[in-house]
Parts: structure tokens; C-alpha cells; sequence
């Protein structure tokens, strides 16, 4: 993840317009049609026999009249409901054909629908696919009938958004955007409208915004991109060119001279805090060249902040808990420099004070040239990378990339000239062009929003007033004392006499090997490329917290927190940092409750980094005193001052109902804190961290066999073992039998919250667990037609379904949804009048055979794309149970099997002896 995320930053900051020489014709097409529709379509080899379709609108809540405020958001809803050319509606056909990843959303300037991972050697679909988009464009029934049903899901879908988050919102956008049209158009919209508009006021915004002039098709990924154009040519050519078209306003919010003020309150929030906001008008970029300076600027400006924000906080003592800074996008052609402080309890004052001051020094003293030559090396080894896996960009990449072309105007540029653009803006980046930038935006009062959140309207949090004084006094800072300059030395300062491997044994199923080494420990490796130049290990040992007495789960909680929170070894943070610079090692290391774990992903030529630092996790680690106590310290004033909120109260009720009393189960109060004891936690960590023999490592990603086996031999090999042999306590606090049961809470909106978790211990065949997900299937598609379509009861009804074999039989199916106090137990009786409907019918052939082919789809869509991850699952199946997680055993041959008589009798035997839980938690 942490890649793709690299990948999608780095393209972020390119952009193109023309087609270049280097993307061959049918690689990239792109063009626009005498109507005005735009079109992107490339070729990638990312997702092989997959390709993703979307349909772009340059339209969104912003072009709402008053009449028609939420109605953008509710088109997108009836575009799936009926069209020319799929009458039943563009759900029902999609799935029929093994398509379920497709959906739409709504923004306040554009809209966009899309369909991903659509197999692309059926040529059918694939022009079905390009049919929708080109119904979705303008060819919608919106029939009266329909329009009447949708208003009951959008309604549910208001009630359901409208979260702790939202009410927040309402309360501070109409500071934020100024009273402009961002403020009133929050896309979900009135409910009194959504409620009685007419057919009419929909068809007026339909008609006046949905034409080719203001619409994108892009398709990516593993088609003929000249083929595809064609076909979008064809189909799309013959849409008539609007006639006087209804203007695309492009919407501004007005400035402020001076600081808006407003306290955000809402009772269940547990905690005070300030933000800070300035509002900034972008300055459209003279060239690409200066677009990307810019972009680079603005990474290297958030990264240094939080570098230093956490240096202070970890060396300081200041008066706030965290704080979170950075320069963003905030809507279309604005930008927002955020500050956020959460101090401790009543200390705002002086918690903005030091934030500020700190900021200022950050802005003078920190951001010089040695620190920016030091984000630039950083950056082009990310540059490097990114040019080693140029080929595998998922699709998104270019969708977005293509989106921001065709919404924003930013250019389309080949990634081989970005690399290089960039290389050369890099060589010239100063510390005076990131003050000079700072110095664009941060030269006057205007556009400043001061936010105050709590729950607590008479809390003293500083006023306006005092709020511009800190700004202004912040600016009269002086530099601190300059630090000494921390220089990274070697991790290891010895020679790790290592181990040996004494057992090699093949696994032929898995084309992988067991290794076991001289203290015991045994390693299962797998090489794998599919992930680029990733590595991922894992190390797992059976006890964790299941074998501590419950007087010390407290202490054992810490140190899940501190691990490696004071360093490692004889390095402290800062020195770790230093030393981790430039590298890609992820460490980690758990204390679960039936198991203790070390972790880490690295590229494979920092292999030998990754395992010194899992070697001195057990043989050097470092804790801190004076960090443990400041830990307790944070958590024990939190847990005093923090209020109790209906959450709290939900919580516990629901914990009382499924859980049995145990001193196990530990309130997080100050007497969970009081009970932290230092020595015990450190105790814990050496007892738990100690025994090669118990541990079980399992090496998956690009790295040779000879490589591994060296570096394993060494580092792994080099742990002590005590060879015991460990079991987890199975602590079972879970309470037996069925439960029903209504929970009463003040919880606003008139919601009711539905849980309901069927569970089982069948001894299943392979052809019957798979039958679970037909039975999950069938239910989604009924209370998804009943529940949402014909009663509008709830946005969506949310089935699961799971099943394993190992270590026990166990079977579960959960069903949630939200609907209002009004019709709730209405829906919640139809739950379980199609669950005995299921159990006495069965199910249709043609259910079956539907959802057979969609999991065969899955199923060859995860045999092309296992990775990493799948491997590394695939050798701890194997290392549990001896068998081939992937084997034809476990699926193809079982599903050749499967039918509606053995659907129907899986269904009778699961849910006539399963335990059920019902609760509802609904409204006062």
C-alpha cells in the first residue's frame, strides 16, 4: 500500500494534454468529439484481462438551483434505475454478468460513475460497459414510480451520513467557504425538497447539465486503446452538440478581512480542540514545469513540519497532546493551510502559544537548505523507484490523473518526462523558494477561520482576540539553542555470530521451502515478484496476552504502545530516525491476546536492515522510564476529563449482553492506569520476546533463496531459544444462546440501528461452505429489492458471510442496516420473514448459477494476483494444517457441484440450529 500510495503522490504532480510520442497509438488514445465529450483510453498491464470504465461530469451540487438542492446527488441515484437501453436497470444487468464493482458519487463540482475490474476477453460485456456509460450521459428514464421509491433511500442515506462528523460540519462550512455556494450545497441536500420535488425540477437539472461538453469517457487497462476508441467514436458521435447550453458557473468563495470566530459544539465529542484555517486563493500555474515546483514545494513544506512538530514534542514538554499541521486542497481552485491542537485540559492558551512559536521557528530556522537537500535525496530515491515499476501504475493512477486533465485543465505528460521534469526541478528546490512560497499565502490576516470543538459550551477556551495576539506575538521568536547534530551510526556495533540451517524440505504444492534453523526457529520462504521489489516477514509465536493474569493485562497494554517507541538498542528515536533515512523498512512488533508477533516489509536490497533490527527486538530492546510514565500520565488525564457520551452507553449495554463479567475485561479508567506498572511491562515484553524455538517466521517477496537463507541463517539464527512449548488460553467470555434485544439511547436523527449475527459450528464440506456465500448473495439481492428498492426503508442493507475450517468448524452470517424509529421494526421483521422464506423455499437455479460465476471470476481474478500478502497467508495455512490454501480441492472442484438443492439444505441445517444476536439500538 504503502507503494501504490508513493506512486499516486508522485503522478499526482504530473499532468497531460497531448498525446506524446512515447505513448505509441495503442497504448494511449485521446481526443475530443465534435459534440464536445472528451475521451482517455490506455492500455495497462497492471491488472492483466481487467480494465475499469468511468464516466466523468464537470457537474455536481454547485450548479443546483435553490428548487433543486440534493438533486444532483439523487440523479446519480436514478441512473441506476432505468436507462434506454437497460430498462430493468444497470444493476441488475451488471451483476447477471459477474460485474459487482461498480457505483457513482456526487461532488459539489463534478459527478463521476464508474465500473472496475471488468474482465476484458469478453468483448460483449465490454461494449455493454460503453453502453452504460453512454445511457449514463443522457438516456435515463427517470420514471415518476421510480423517482417516488428513491426519496425513502436518500432519506436513509441523510439520516445515515448525518454522523457526529456531519453535525460538526453544518455548523463550521458556512465560516469555512464564507457564506458562498460551498456552504450551502453539502451534495446530500434538503430533506424537505428531496421530499416533494416534481419529476420536472429533476428533469431541468438533467437536461441542463448532463451533455457531451461536460462529460469524460476514460476506459484503462488491458485493451486495444485504438479498438476501444473507435467504439467510443461510434457510439457517442451521433449525440447532438447542445444548442445554447446553461452555463458552467465557476464558483468563488469572497475573502474575509478578518478572522471568522465560531465555537463547534456537539455532545458526543470527547475531547476539546482548536483549528485553525486559512483560506487561499490558488494561482494557476504559468507551465508544467511550475506546477510541479510548486507541488514539490508544498510536500517538502508538510514534511518538514511534521519532522519537527514531532522532534518538539518528543524532546519538549509542551501543552498539547497532538496537533496535526499541513498545507492541502480544500475545493476547487482553493487551497488551506490547517492547524490543529488538542491540548490538555485547559491549557489552550499556552498549547497555542508554544504551537505557534514553534511554527515560526520551523518557518525561519528549520526549513534551510540542508534540510531541503535532504527531503530532495529522499524524494529522488523515490523517484527511482518509481521509475523501476513505471509498468505497474494501477489504473486508478491514470484515471485520476485524467480526471484532473479534464476537471482541472492540467496537462497529460508521458511518466518518462515526469521523472526527468522532476529530476531537474529537484537540482534547482532552495530553502528560499519554500519561504517564498510560505511568504505567498502567509503575508496577511485574511481568510483566517478560528474554530473552537467541544462538547461543552461554557468550556474557556481563548477568544478571538486572544487568538490574533498569540499569532502575533509567535512572530517576535527568537531561535532556540541549536541542537547538536545527530549523525546516524551502524545499527549493530558487533559481529552476530548467526546460526545455521540444518533442515531443508521442500513444499512442491506451494513451490516454496521449511527451513528450520539451529535454536529451532523454523522459517517458511516463498519467492514472489508480484509485488515488486517488496519483501514481507512475519514471525508469530502462540500465547500473547491469553497467558497473562488479568491483574497484568494493564501493563501489557502499554507495551503494545511503547515498543520501540524510546529506539532500539543503544539508539534513542531521534538516532533511529537518522539511521532509517532513506530507507523503506516498516518494522512492527505485537502483543496479541492469543499471540506475540514481529513484522516488517523492506525492499529487498534493505533485507539485512530489517532483520538486524527483528534480532535486536529480541535481544536489545530499550524502553524509557520517563516515556512510560508520561504515557500513563497522557491516558490517565484523558480518561478523567474525557465525558461520558451515548457511545459509551451503547457500548456498555452491548458489552453486558454479549459478554460474560470477567476481571479480564478491564475498563479503560484511571484504575486501568493506576495498574500500569513499569517493570511489569518490561517483564512481560522479555518473557514473551524471548524463544527462537516458539517462533514461526515466514519470508514471502523478491528476494533469491540464497540471499535469504544467508541473511535468515545470521540474523534469526542468532536468537536464543529456551525450547518450551506454548499454547494460547482459550479465555471464552463470549455469552451462549440466542439474544434479542432493543437498546434506547438519545442518539439524534430518529435512527434504528439493526445488528443481527447468526452463528454456527457445522462440520461443512468444501460445496458447503461455498453454498454460505450463495445463501449471502441471495440475501443481499432480496432485502437489497425489498428493503431498499420497493419500501426505501434503509440506504443498504449490508450482508456477510464467513467460514473456516481450522481451527474449528465455525459459520457466521451478519446482517446491519439503518432506518428510522418509524418504519425500523418493519424492516428488521422483513430480515427474518426472507431468512424462514430462504429456509422453507431454497433458492432458484439461477441464483446459483449467477453467483457461480461471479466467485469463478473472483476466483481466477486472485489466482493472477496473488501476492505478498496471499503468500504469506498461504504458508501459515500450510504450516497449520499441512494442505495447499489454493488447492482445486477447496474450490474448483467443489464448485462444479454446487446446486440449489445443496444451497437450500446448507441454509435449513445453518440458520434452524444457529445462535442469532438481534439487537437494535435506536432513538429515544
Amino acid at each position: 500500500m504503502k507503494k501504490i500510495l508513493l506512486l499516486i503522490c508522485i503522478i499526482g504532480l504530473f499532468t497531460p494534454a497531448t498525446l506524446h510520442a512515447q505513448d505509441r497509438a495503442n497504448v494511449f488514445r485521446h481526443g475530443k468529439l465534435d459534440n464536445g465529450l472528451t475521451y482517455y483510453v490506455r492500455h495497462t498491464s497492471m491488472q492483466p484481462g481487467k480494465a475499469d470504465f468511468y464516466l466523468v461530469q464537470n457537474v455536481g451540487a454547485l450548479m443546483e438551483e435553490d428548487n433543486q438542492n440534493g438533486l444532483a446527488h439523487f440523479l446519480e441515484h436514478m441512473a441506476f434505475n432505468g436507462s434506454e437501453s437497460f430498462k430493468e436497470g444497470i444493476p441488475n444487468f451488471l451483476k447477471r454478468r459477474g460485474v459487482t464493482r461498480f457505483n457513482a458519487q456526487t461532488g459539489q463540482d463534478e459527478t463521476v460513475y464508474y465500473m472496475t475490474a471488468i474482465p476484458t476477453n469478453d468483448t460483449k460485456l465490454l461494449d455493454s460497459c460503453l453502453l452504460v456509460m453512454k445511457d449514463w450521459s443522457g438516456f435515463l428514464l427517470l420514471k415518476p414510480d421510480e423517482i417516488d421509491k428513491e426519496r425513502g433511500v436518500i432519506r436513509e442515506e441523510r439520516r445515515m451520513r448525518r454522523n457526529l462528523g456531519a453535525r460538526l460540519k453544518e455548523q463550521s462550512d458556512p465560516l469555512v467557504f464564507n457564506n458562498s455556494k460551498y456552504a450551502t450545497r453539502n451534495v446530500i441536500g434538503s430533506e424537505k425538497i428531496i421530499n416533494n420535488f416534481t419529476p420536472e425540477e429533476l428533469r431541468a437539472y438533467y437536461n441542463d447539465f448532463y451533455r457531451p461538453d461536460l462529460q469524460a469517457v476514460i476506459v484503462v487497462g488491458d485493451i486495444d486503446a485504438a479498438k476501444i476508441e473507435t467504439e467510443i467514436q461510434h457510439l457517442f458521435n451521433p449525440i447532438p452538440k447542445r444548442k445554447n447550453p446553461k452555463p458552467r458557473l465557476v464558483y468563488e468563495i469572497p475573502d474575509n478581512s478578518e478572522p471568522f470566530y465560531t465555537k463547534v459544539f456537539d455532545k458526543e465529542m470527547t475531547e476539546s480542540s482548536i483549528t485553525l484555517l486559512k483560506r487561499v486563493r490558488q494561482t494557476p500555474p504559468a507551465s508544467l514545469k511550475e506546477m510541479m515546483k510548486e507541488n514539490l514545494i508544498n510536500l517538502f513544506y508538510n514534511q518538514i513540519v511534521e519532522k519537527y512538530l514531532q522532534k518538539y514534542i518528543e524532546t519538549q514538554d509542551p501543552a498539547f497532546v497532538q496537533t496535526m499541521v499541513g498545507f492541502s486542497g480544500l475545493v476547487r481552485n482553493y487551497d488551506r493551510w490547517n492547524i490543529h491542537v488538542q491540548a490538555y485540559p485547559h491549557k489552550e492558551r499556552q498549547a497555542l502559544k508554544d504551537l505557534m512559536e514553534e511554527l515560526e521557528r520551523i518557518h525561519r530556522y528549520r526549513i534551510n537548505n540542508k534540510e531541503v537537500k535532504e527531503q530532495i535525496t529522499a524524494y529522488l530515491s523515490r523517484l527511482d523507484e518509481t521509475e523501476k515499476n513505471k509498468d505497474k501504475f494501477p489504473n486508478e493512477v491514470y484515471v485520476q490523473m485524467y480526471q484532473n486533465n479534464f476537471l482541472e485543465g492540467k496537462p497529460i505528460t508521458s511518466i518518462e518526462e515526469d521523472i526527468s521534469l522532476s529530476r531537474e526541478i529537484l537540482l534547482k528546490i532552495t530553502a528560499k523558494d519554500i519561504q517564498d512560497w510560505i511568504a505567498s499565502w502567509n503575508n496577511n490576516s485574511k481568510n483566517w477561520v478560528f474554530m473552537m470543538q467541544g462538547n461543552d459550551p461554557d468550556y474557556d477556551f481563548p477568544t478571538k482576540e486572544e487568538i490574533v495576539n498569540i499569532m502575533q506575538a509567535a512572530k517576535d521568536v527568537e531561535a532556540t539553542t541549536a541542537t547538536e547534530e545527530i549523525k546516524a551510526v551502524p545499527l549493530l556495533d558487533y559481529e552476530v555470530e548467526g546460526g545455521k540451517i540444518v533442515k531443508t524440505k521442500p513444499i512442491r504444492m506451494l513451490n516454496a521451502e521449511e527451513w528450520t534453523l539451529t535454536n529451532g526457529c523454523k522459517v517458511y520462504y516463498k519467492f514472489c515478484d508480484q509485488n515488486g521489489i517488496k519483501v514481507s516477514l512475519l514471525g508469530e509465536s502462540s500465547g500473547g496476552m491469553s497467558l497473562l493474569p488479568a491483574e497484568n493485562l494493564p501493563s501489557a497494554s502499554a507495551l503494545s504502545t511503547l515498543a520501540m517507541y524510546s529506539g532500539l538498542y543503544k539508539h534513542d528515536v531521534q538516532m533511529m530516525q537518522e539511521i532509517l533515512k532513506g530507507y523503506h523498512v516498516q518494522p512492527n512488533i505485537t502483543l496479541g491476546e492469543t499471540f506475540e508477533g514481529v513484522s516488517g516489509v523492506c525492499d529487498n536490497n534493505e533485507m539485512e536492515m530489517l532483520l538486524q533490527i527483528i534480532y535486536l527486538l529480541f535481544e536489545h530492546p530499550r524502553f524509557d522510564q520517563n516515556d512510560f510514565e508520561k504515557f500513563v500520565y497522557l491516558n490517565r488525564l484523558q480518561a478523567e476529563n474525557t465525558p461520558r457520551t451515548v457511545n459509551d452507553t451503547i457500548a456498555e449495554q452491548m458489552q453486558k449482553l454479549r459478554v460474560k463479567d470477567s476481571p479480564r475485561l478491564w475498563k479503560q479508567d484511571a484504575k486501568f492506569y493506576d495498574a500500569m506498572n513499569y517493570d511489569k511491562m518490561v517483564s512481560i515484553y522479555h518473557d514473551r520476546f524471548q524463544d527462537a524455538s516458539d517462533f514461526t517466521f515466514y519470508l514471502v517477496g523478491n528476494i533469491q533463496r540464497e540471499e535469504a537463507q544467508k541473511l535468515v541463517a545470521k540474523y534469526l539464527g542468532a536468537i536464543p531459544s529456551i525450547h518450551r512449548i506454548e499454547k494460547a488460553v482459550q479465555h471464552d467470555l463470549r455469552k451462549e444462546g440466542s439474544i434479542t434485544e432493543t437498546i434506547t439511547a438519545n442518539i439524534p436523527d430518529n435512527k434504528y440501528m439493526t445488528n443481527i449475527e447468526f452463528t454456527n459450528t457445522l462440520k461443512l464440506k468444501p460445496v458447503e461452505d461455498l453454498a454460505m456465500d450463495v445463501i449471502r448473495f441471495v440475501l443481499s439481492n432480496r432485502y437489497q429489492d425489498i428493503i431498499r428498492e420497493d419500501e426505501g426503508g434503509a440506504y443498504g442493507v449490508n450482508v456477510a458471510a464467513s467460514y473456516t475450517a481450522y481451527p474449528k468448524h465455525t459459520q457466521a452470517i451478519a446482517i446491519n442496516f439503518q432506518s428510522n424509529t418509524e418504519q425500523g421494526d418493519r424492516m428488521r421483521a422483513i430480515i427474518h420473514e426472507q431468512i424462514d422464506k430462504l429456509v422453507a423455499e431454497g433458492v432458484s437455479e439461477e441464483d446459483v448459477e449467477d453467483m457461480v460465476l461471479m466467485m469463478k471470476k473472483g476466483r481466477t481474478n486472485m489466482l493472477a494476483n496473488r501476492g505478498n500478502a496471499h503468500w504469506q497467508e498461504a504458508l501459515r495455512y500450510y504450516a497449520e494444517t499441512g494442505k495447499d490454501i489454493d488447492s482445486p480441492v477447496m474450490f474448483e472442484q467443489p464448485i462444479e457441484k454446487l446446486n440449489a438443492k445443496i444451497v437450500h439444505e446448507v441454509a435449513k441445517k445453518f440458520f434452524t440450529t444457529a445462535e442469532c444476536v438481534d439487537i437494535v439500538v435506536r432513538s429515544k
